[in-house]
């Protein structure tokens, strides 16, 4: 079921490219990136990748993150945590009042010991990327896709069996989301609570990425049972 424009600013990435093809199986997805023609020629690749895989046809396209920004109900903000608040800043203006800004941003650094979380600061003290993000857009921000390995969330030939773990100070936000999830095969959605618990989830990443690294183990990520 189609629910809706998909827009995956930084879909050029790795779980950005993860994203977008696993999403083109069920909606319209549009890449955004700093570079059009990148996001274009990113799309038509894409595109046929997911075709070769599935022999289906999707509708992937590509523009600059302003106008992606502004083509969608949903709108993942898949760039490195460097670039996460000032992205956010530059399509804060471009977002429509109905749409929801989603965040699968971890602010995270390799250490010698292995990866850390590192939280955003700020004036009232840490906090997680996401409740940064609610601070400047004016459109609920929910918390999501963290936990999901890139490689295998965008081998669409596959159905991954994968928990997604979201967060928001918005219920409404929360539903939509949570159905975008479940409208996709084999992934679950469960709500953590408010952006006040975002911080938790976004330090589960840095934890997953070590377990694999340390247990020569790939494509980890979170089930409950």
């Amino acid at each position: 079921m189609n629910l809706g424009k998909i827009s995956v600013i930084g879909g050029t990435g790795d779980i950005g490219e993860a994203l977008v093809k696993r999403f083109s199986l069920q909606n319209e997805v549009v890449i955004g990136s700093r570079d059009p023609t990148k996001a274009q020629d990113c799309a038509q690749k894409f595109s046929q990748e997911v075709l070769q895989s599935t022999g289906k046809s999707v509708q992937i396209t590509g523009a600059g993150n302003t106008e992606a920004a502004s083509a969608a109900e949903y709108v993942i903000l898949a760039v490195p945590h460097a670039f996460a608040l000032a992205t956010a800043e530059l399509i804060s203006p471009y977002l429509s009042p109905s749409s929801i800004l989603i965040s699968p941003v971890v602010p995270m650094a390799k250490t010698p010991q292995g990866f850390v979380y590192v939280p955003v600061t700020s004036e009232s003290g840490s906090e997680s990327v996401a409740m940064a993000l609610s601070r400047i857009v004016k459109v609920p921000v929910v918390a999501a896709f963290h936990t999901l390995p890139a490689s295998r969330l965008g081998d669409v030939a596959v159905t991954p069996n994968f928990d997604v773990l979201i967060c928001s100070d918005s219920n409404s936000a929360l539903e939509r989301v949570a159905d975008l999830v479940k409208n996709t095969p084999n992934l679950r959605a469960l709500t953590v609570g408010g952006l006040a618990m975002a911080q938790v989830v976004e330090s589960l990443t840095p934890l997953i990425l070590n377990v694999a690294i340390k247990n020569k183990l790939r494509n980890l990520s979170l089930k409950f049972v």
